[in-house]
């Protein structure tokens, strides 16, 4: 059972004392999309079961339930009243005409005195019907009900209790019991012994409403909604008298017998079972073996755990259960989170859209789910064979997908060719279209124009599958599952066989495209295809991207990959110059920013070759009017370097200032934002390990400290020496690795260990002695000993 986010609170309502909210959290993980999913969860032909669709996160996947019951009553309302009695005009008489209207129409009826009623309810047809009719036992009962309604109804968005008059209750129980010996149809009959259950339920007369269900509605057989609804209020009453396991049963009865309260009926479920217990201890109450596959369902509609188990167990008990659709495509969505997506991450390129946890055990984690995958996709395949299963293309195509997942392409393709021949409906012929597409894109070798050409017209079936989603329910927090198979198509499987072929320019345009698909619409949306082309790329990437962008020979797979796409040739341009930044090739940025149209983007409002001895990322005050430029900048360092070689003289002083500008342009510089588009408070003090030669000098800040040492090296002025030498100090501080909280697992002992030696290693500083042997007599010296901690705990330390 799924307890990891099961909070529970009660309330007024449905079984007095019985979980109507549940709410589920998952540390900032999205309980809707946390893991790579290309298996739609909507495939069962079984109505009814989106509340019970997989997710870890979060106790129900959606806590709607699957139908209004006042549709399912309005429904037999009208077909009571005959054809000229519409659905809609049932719900509106029954459930929100006024109880003073109804009783003036009554009135009107029995006495043949008009009373002044709305239009609405004159024009209304089952109005008519009783007009022309004279039912007054039908028009009797809903006048009743209106009565009732206000004792058996409670607010589940509310934290308290509803406070009920047990004796005016007890005045209508007394009431409803006359009024049924009286009624003459069984129609009615049936309603009113659905309201005396339902009063003594909430009047907490539970003896009685076990009684009453047993007197008034076990007796009917007709093949009602109330009839299940009545039988989960004597499950309410079970619990509340101590029988839970019987209380159990009943819900588990009223589950698969009837879509109405669904939600409800699980949760009254979910609540009778004792904590630690069996299924075999609940299934020896079940009288058939379909009312025992039905109740191994519900065990495993809530669970996270593998229940390939139970499925078999429901296959062998009853292979026509509607609930074993549902349970295969739930264990198919479980194992892609805990075989596929892991699998995926492992895998270089690429970018993921959604937060992923990583377990700490990955890899033998990975290799039990591997064995779990294996099993489940022989088990789906043996049930897709037997000529029984209705829906048996489900599940050979959910074992060509199983396959797919654990690598095993041979029998991917086999279940999918057998599956084509069976009859599949259009959820899950679209759902085999999509398998087949994704072991056309991961067997394929070459990533070349002819390959593209052959996926173009799947990719644009896959984007208009997505446009043309109509997500079911009211929680628009949840994300149209076919936009979210379009964006991790392109972000996950295209995008990695890019990076794996060294085209790095397109494995951008698929984040890109993935970008687009989430948030088309204007530039402020879109993050990760742009950050992407901004961390990931460097110049000679970004040159054969903009190329592309910008060619006049694409094909009509790049047309649609960049029509589609958040990366555009603007975006594009700018950062070119500012990857040219990165690499130090100052003419190429001046060429590349001259080309931008976004000149604002250019725009720096602080010094780049402000002298600091200190690290301060804040503007300065004197810079509260100042502004530059990149391209500024750019030509200043491209004049600099050239004055290195034509001014020898004054070479020390070019060298520094040069040096200063590239230790601005790393993370602890003042004027970060030349090189960076944003900049996160808890990075440096180490090198990522997978950083590319840009990440390497901005966290490590290595060019920087050459060009002061050059600068001292060039230079006869010891106070000038002196502070080169301390400015390299500070560079190679930062190459000093911190110690990583995720590297240790989050061991706060550990950490704080690391921290002590890290500490020490800072202080250390292989620099500090030269400064204090050979510059201590500098006016330099004394002003950082007195503003330097490190320089002077080294320093104190030695002495």
């Amino acid at each position: 059972m799924n307890w990891k986010t099961f909070i529970v609170f009660s309330i007024s309502g449905f079984l007095v004392s019985f979980p109507q909210n549940i709410i589920g959290c998952g540390d900032s993980i999205d309980p809707y999309d946390y893991y790579t999913s290309f298996f739609h969860q909507d495939l069962s032909e079984a109505n009814g079961y989106r509340p019970f669709y997989y997710t870890g996160y979060n106790f129900l996947f959606d806590e709607q339930e699957p139908v209004e019951v006042s549709d399912l009553l309005a429904k037999e309302w009208g077909a009571y009243c005959g054809p000229s009695v519409t659905e809609k005009d049932a719900k509106e008489l029954v459930y929100k005409f006024s109880r003073k209207d109804i009783y003036n129409l009554y009135t009107t009826i029995e006495k043949q005195r008009p009373l002044p009623v709305p239009d609405s309810v004159s024009n209304n047809s089952m109005s008519n019907y009783f007009t022309l009719s004279k039912n007054l036992e039908a028009l009797g009962y809903i006048l009743y009900a209106k009565q009732v309604e206000p004792y058996v109804v409670g607010n589940t968005d509310s934290w308290e209790l509803v406070v009920r008059d047990s004796l005016k209750m007890a005045m209508l129980i007394k009431n409803g019991q006359q009024l049924y010996s009286a009624t003459k149809t069984n129609f009615i009959q049936q309603r009113y012994a659905y309201q005396l259950v339902r009063l003594a339920l909430y009047s907490r007369r539970y003896a009685d409403a076990i009684r009453f269900y047993e007197a008034y509605a076990a007796v009917d057989k007709t093949n009602s909604v109330l009839q299940q609804l009545t039988l989960a209020l004597k499950a309410g009453a079970l619990f509340k008298t101590g029988k839970a396991k019987e209380a159990a049963y009943l819900f588990s009865k009223a589950f698969n017998s009837s879509i109405a309260k669904r939600v409800s009926n699980y949760l009254g479920f979910v609540w009778s079972i004792a904590r630690g217990s069996e299924s075999k201890d609940y299934l020896e109450l079940c009288k058939t073996n379909e009312e025992k596959a039905g109740m191994l369902a519900l065990f495993a509609l809530g669970s996270t755990d593998n229940e390939l188990t139970t499925l078999k167990d429901i296959y062998l008990l009853h292979p026509a259960s509607e609930q074993l659709e549902v349970l295969a495509v739930r264990e198919i969505n479980k194992l892609e989170q805990k075989y596929f997506t892991p699998s995926l991450q492992k895998q270089k390129g690429g970018s993921s859209f959604y937060y992923y946890f990583k377990n700490e055990k990955t890899d033998s984690v990975l290799s039990e789910a591997e064995e779990e995958t294996r099993s489940l996709a022989a088990f789906l395949h043996e049930v897709a064979n037997n000529k029984n299963i209705r829906n048996n293309g489900l599940f050979e195509t959910g074992a060509a997908y199983t396959a797919y997942i654990m690598k095993d392409y041979s029998s991917c393709k086999k279940y999918l060719a057998t599956a084509k021949e069976m009859h599949l409906s259009q959820k899950v012929k679209d759902q085999w279209k999509l398998t087949s597409l994704l072991l056309t894109i991961t067997e394929n070798d070459r990533m070349d124009h002819a390959f593209e050409e052959q996926l173009l017209s799947s990719l644009q079936w896959l984007k208009e599958r997505a446009a043309s989603e109509k997500i079911a329910g009211e929680d628009f927090s949840i994300m149209y599952q076919w936009k979210k198979i379009y964006r991790d198509l392109f972000s996950e499987i295209l995008s990695r066989r890019y990076h794996l072929a060294g085209n790095y320019s397109k494995e951008a345009l698929c984040i890109g495209a993935a970008d687009y698909a989430v948030s088309p619409g204007t530039e402020a949306y879109y993050s990760k295809g742009v950050n992407f082309l901004r961390t990931k790329l460097e110049s000679k990437d970004v040159e054969k991207l903009y190329a592309l962008l910008t060619g006049k020979q694409r094909n009509k797979f790049e047309d649609f990959l960049i029509t589609h796409n958040s990366i555009n040739a603007s975006l594009v341009t700018e950062f070119a110059g500012t990857s040219y930044l990165r690499e130090y090739d100052y003419s190429n940025a001046i060429k590349w920013f001259k080309k931008s149209s976004d000149k604002k983007s250019l725009v720096i409002n602080k010094n780049p070759f402000t002298d600091l001895l200190y690290d301060q990322e804040e503007p300065l005050k004197s810079e509260s009017a100042f502004t530059t430029n990149k391209i500024a900048f750019a030509e200043t360092m491209l004049r600099l370097m050239q004055q290195v070689a034509t001014d020898k003289g004054n070479a020390g002083k070019y060298f520094y200032k040069i040096a200063t500008a590239l230790y601005n342009m790393t993370y602890y510089g003042h004027t970060w934002e030349l090189v960076q588009y944003d900049r996160s408070g808890s990075d440096g003090y180490r090198i990522p390990k997978d950083a590319n030669s840009f990440y390497k000098e901005y966290y490590g800040c290595f060019a920087a400290h050459d060009y002061f040492e050059k600068a001292m090296i060039a230079s006869g002025d010891k106070n000038f020496k002196a502070r080169c030498l301390f400015m390299m100090a500070k560079c190679s501080q930062k190459q000093i690795p911190g110690p990583s909280h995720t590297e240790l697992n989050y061991n706060w002992d550990a950490i704080g260990a690391a921290q002590n030696i890290y500490w020490a290693k800072f202080r250390d500083n292989r620099y500090f002695t030269e400064l204090k042997k050979e510059y201590s007599n500098t006016v330099f010296y004394k002003e950082a000993y007195n503003s330097c901690s490190f320089l002077r705990d080294y320093i104190e330390k030695k002495n």
